[in-house]
C-alpha cells in the first residue's frame, strides 16, 4: 500500500500514518506539496471540501509519475488530501472545519469531515479581517511553524488534543470508507 499525501506538512503525513498503519502494516506514506486550488484560508465548508479533493487528485497524479511500472502494477495506491478551513455557522460565529478526501486510481472519492469547533473571537476577528489561522496562532506564540506542530486546537485545548489527533480520525474515516467500499455486495439476498 502506498498513500500519497497532498502536503509535506508533518501533521498531515503523520495523521495518515496513524490512520492507516494498523490495517496496512507495510504502508508507505509519501508527502508531496500540491496546490489546493483554493484560497490560503478557506472561508466555507464547501471551499474547504474542494481543497481536500483537489489535493487528493493532484497528489495521486503526481505520485504515480514517481513510481515504477512494477510498483503501479503491484501496489494499491491512493491519494489523500486534507484541508482545514472555517465557515460561518451563524452570523456571529466562525467555526473550524476539516475535510479529508481519499481517491483511488479509478477516481473514486471517499470523503469525511469533522473537527468542528467554534473559533475563539480573538482568532475569528483576525480571520474575518483577511488573515489565515495558522499564521495568527503562530504570531501569538512567536512560532511560524505552529500549524505544523500542535496547531490551533493544541493551543486552545492546552495540549488535550493536538492537530495530528484532530486530523487522524477524519483521515481514518475516509480511509475506512475506501476500505469498506463494496460492502453492499455482502448484503444477503432474500
Amino acid at each position: 500500500m502506498i498513500i500519497f499525501v497532498g502536503s509535506k506538512n508533518p501533521v498531515k503525513i503523520n495523521s495518515v500514518i496513524n490512520a492507516g498503519s494498523e490495517n496496512w502494516p507495510e504502508l508507505r506514506v509519501i508527502g508531496i506539496d500540491v496546490p489546493s486550488g483554493i484560497s490560503e484560508q478557506p472561508m466555507s465548508d464547501e471551499e474547504t471540501r474542494q481543497g481536500a479533493t483537489n489535493r487528493a487528485q493532484a497528489v495521486l497524479k503526481e505520485g504515480l509519475e514517481t513510481l515504477s511500472k512494477e510498483e503501479i502494477e503491484n501496489e494499491t495506491i491512493l491519494g489523500v488530501g486534507l484541508e482545514g478551513g472555517v465557515f460561518k455557522k451563524h452570523e456571529d460565529e466562525l467555526w473550524s472545519t476539516v475535510w479529508a478526501t481519499v481517491t483511488d486510481q479509478e477516481n473514486n472519492l471517499y470523503e469525511s469531515n469533522g473537527a468542528r469547533f467554534k473559533v475563539p473571537e480573538i482568532i475569528a476577528s483576525r480571520i474575518l479581517a483577511g488573515e489565515e489561522m495558522g499564521p495568527i496562532m503562530g504570531s501569538f506564540f512567536s512560532d511560524p511553524n505552529l500549524k505544523q506542530k500542535q496547531g490551533a486546537i493544541g493551543v486552545i485545548t492546552k495540549g488535550f488534543v493536538d492537530r495530528t489527533e484532530e486530523y487522524t480520525i477524519i483521515v481514518k474515516l475516509a480511509l475506512g470508507l475506501y476500505y469498506g467500499s463494496g460492502w453492499e455486495n455482502e448484503i444477503p439476498s432474500t
